[in-house]
């Protein structure tokens, strides 16, 4: 059985465990001992909780739902549409404000009733077939939520057990522990977890090698705030407290010790029975189907499952472009800023953004809309959808206009619009040009009357993808995501919660990345050699493992990540839309933007390495716009699209133009005002 799929009455009973005066007394008498202590009752309530964990998945959203964020079909608003990996009609303004989703007195309540499988589980030890395992996952569950939190909020008032029944409202109260006492707290379960859970692989359930690849990650993080987080961190002292607490921020000095536990534990899955998954070699079609081939895959370490009787998404029918899905649609449109980061592409090397101009800054002109693509590495064909490229027997359509047939494809077109990252002019209005010469459409696209051409060939203006430019729903940056997009699916299958392919929480991948940047930070700290292993050489080695199956460009030697220190802005060069302080760990950053994209962990990221104000400030977002000359164009028999020559545009999206600055009180969230006067004892972040 799916173990994540379990559904039993014992969650709704669990669901009641809270007051509304405390962080987790519960109603007396919910659930007895004889419920829930032998087998069965230990499968079903482990089962609920596993169901309550807050894992940033397809349903969980910063649209400001009453779930604190988790547990919401509607996916069209999330993290990744405001680093600038994507962006989508429901984003195009700032929504940094909406993903504050207040993650606190839900993870509180199922936090009390992990403490209660704690407290009792020792006293079964002998009498219950796998007590002691029990108590090892349930310290694995009580780590992943508490960090849920502390990621968000820094220091939290850490409860190690259930509070007792008949406390006083006062005595309820908890002050809020360090940052550094949080993670010590959450890292000493995972420790004890490691320790003393089962190696043995189970889809949706955590084992040794799920706990490992868990430190790895909140090591690295807090690392990363040790070291690079100190202008942010925030003191204060409730009543209860003898001295100021560092409430938000590590000391600097933890930041070594950090690094060193995230590395081993990235080592300790190396026991594991996990690798990259390769089944299709070093193809598009392989890095598609890491997400859609989960449940059976060498590299899923932690993943959640769904299924149609009970816990189901809505990922392909939100997401899909129009003509992929019976609804909604068209809600992942990634951004040509990201798509820009991958090898293959014909890149202007003072800029880093893609050369569609020669150098009198003409158009270069393309014999048909696949040839740009030729080159580009697998992986980012396995990330989205590229013009020419057929899913689900459809064939991707994206054109911006048509231009006219009385221009020969030889004619000499400048460029229509600054590829400045802010110039927002309109195409007609900045290029007399282009308002004489190309013809757009503001129809439906699927109702949009075609250009005639004198053969009498009928050809849509707009692609039948976008980019938008009337009332469809279609990418606004010319790009339609494909990372985790079903496409063994139906046109007719796809609709509203019916999707069930599998979330990978953690899987191998990062836990190399985290390995590999661990590994770079010691050797920039002193410690060039740990384990009796060359840290530069481990991180290279690591790093070419992820490329070498993403098809990209293998690092030639270790040198490379270097301590050189790097000049940030963007525009200014290959891969300048990512931030780092040198080149060595830059390589690593920009590795998790094209490896980890759209997985909910670059937002995070960005947090961590304390550059989301640097890196998204006044950032505009950028598209990709196909021009197809009517000259000679034909339509494909097959497929009904247009053949012919193509010029494109790059610039700021058209529509979506808005700018986007993280600024830096968002680095911690603001203690939920409720949670406040519940508690008088919990201070609150700065700036808010």
């Amino acid at each position: 059985m799916k173990y994540s799929k379990i559904l039993v009455g014992l969650s709704l009973c669990m669901m009641a465990f809270t007051s509304c005066r405390d962080l987790d007394i519960p109603p007396k008498n919910i659930i007895t001992g004889t419920d829930v202590y032998n087998e069965a009752g230990m499968e079903a309530y482990m089962a609920a909780l596993y169901g309550r964990l807050p894992m940033e998945d397809f349903n969980a959203c910063g649209d400001g739902n009453s779930k604190q964020g988790y547990f919401w079909w509607y996916c069209a608003v999330n993290d990744m549409h405001v680093t600038g990996e994507a962006m989508n009609m429901n984003t195009i303004g700032g929504q940094f404000g909406a993903l504050q989703r207040g993650y606190w007195s839900n993870g509180y309540q199922l936090i009390r009733n992990i403490n209660v499988l704690i407290q009792d589980l020792p006293a079964y030890i002998g009498q219950i077939n796998g007590a002691e395992e029990w108590l090892a996952e349930a310290r694995f569950l009580r780590a992943y939520t508490y960090f849920a939190m502390v990621h968000r909020y820094g220091g939290v008032p850490i409860l190690a057990e259930p509070q007792p029944n008949d406390a006083t409202e006062e005595e309820l109260w908890v002050p809020r522990s360090s940052h550094e006492a949080s993670i010590d707290f959450i890292l000493e379960d995972l420790n004890y977890a490691m320790a003393n859970m089962t190696p043995r692989k189970v889809n949706g359930r955590a084992n040794r090698y799920v706990a490992a690849a868990f430190k790895s990650r909140v090591a690295l993080y807090a690392a990363s705030v040790a070291r690079y987080g100190q202008e942010y961190n925030h003191k204060g002292r409730s009543k209860v407290d003898t001295e100021d607490v560092l409430l938000c921020g590590i000391p600097e000095e933890r930041a070594v010790d950090y690094y060193k536990q995230a590395f081993d534990a990235a080592l300790v899955c190396e026991e594991g029975d996990y690798s990259l998954y390769q089944n299709e070699g070093v193809t598009a079609a392989n890095f598609q189907n890491i997400f859609l081939n989960a449940d059976n895959s060498s590299e899923s370490i932690f993943i959640r499952q769904y299924d149609l009787n009970n816990n189901v998404h809505s990922w392909d029918a939100v997401n899909c472009p129009d003509r992929m899905t019976t609804t909604y649609s068209g809600r992942f449109n990634p951004t040509l800023d990201w798509a820009e980061l991958f090898d293959g592409l014909p890149l202007d090397p003072e800029t880093g953004r893609l050369k569609t101009v020669d150098d009198e800054g003409n158009y270069l002109v393309y014999n048909d809309e696949k040839e740009l693509w030729a080159n580009v590495e697998p992986r980012l064909r396995g990330s989205v959808m590229i013009p020419g490229d057929t899913y689900k027997g459809i064939t991707v359509d994206i054109r911006a206009g048509i231009i006219k047939e009385n221009v020969d494809p030889s004619t000499k077109i400048a460029k229509f619009v600054p590829d400045d990252g802010e110039t927002t002019l309109g195409w007609k209005t900045a290029s007399s040009w282009f308002a004489s010469n190309i013809v757009t459409n503001t129809q439906k696209l699927t109702a949009q009357t075609p250009y005639t051409t004198s053969t009498g060939v009928k050809l849509n203006i707009n692609g039948l993808e976008g980019p938008v430019n009337g009332g469809s729903y279609a990418t606004y940056s010319g790009f339609h995501g494909l990372k985790y997009i079903d496409t063994r699916k139906s046109v007719a299958a796809t609709t509203l919660h019916t999707s069930t392919q599998s979330w990978i929480d953690i899987r191998y991948a990062e836990v190399l990345l985290n390995r590999a940047e661990a590994a770079v930070e010691l050797a920039q700290s002193g410690v060039p050699s740990y384990h009796k292993k060359q840290m530069l050489d481990d991180a290279f080695w690591c790093v070419n493992l992820i490329r070498q199956r993403g098809g990209a460009k293998l690092l030639s030697s270790s040198s490379q990540l270097s301590s050189t220190p790097r000049e940030n802005a963007r525009g200014t060069g290959i891969n300048s839309f990512v931030f780092a302080p040198n080149e060595g760990l830059h390589i690593i950053r920009v590795e998790r933007f094209k490896e980890l994209a759209f997985e909910r962990k670059i937002y995070w990221d960005l947090r961590r390495w304390f550059t989301y104000h640097e890196q998204i400030k006044d950032y505009r977002r950028r598209m990709f716009a196909p021009f197809l000359f009517a000259k000679d164009a034909t339509l494909d028999k097959t497929t009904g699209n247009p053949v012919g020559k193509y010029i494109y545009d790059v610039r700021v999206c058209e529509r979506g133009s808005d700018r986007l600055t993280f600024t830096t009180k968002f680095y911690y969230d603001p203690i939920p005002n409720s949670e406040r006067i519940n508690n008088p004892l919990l201070i609150q972040n700065n700036q808010y």
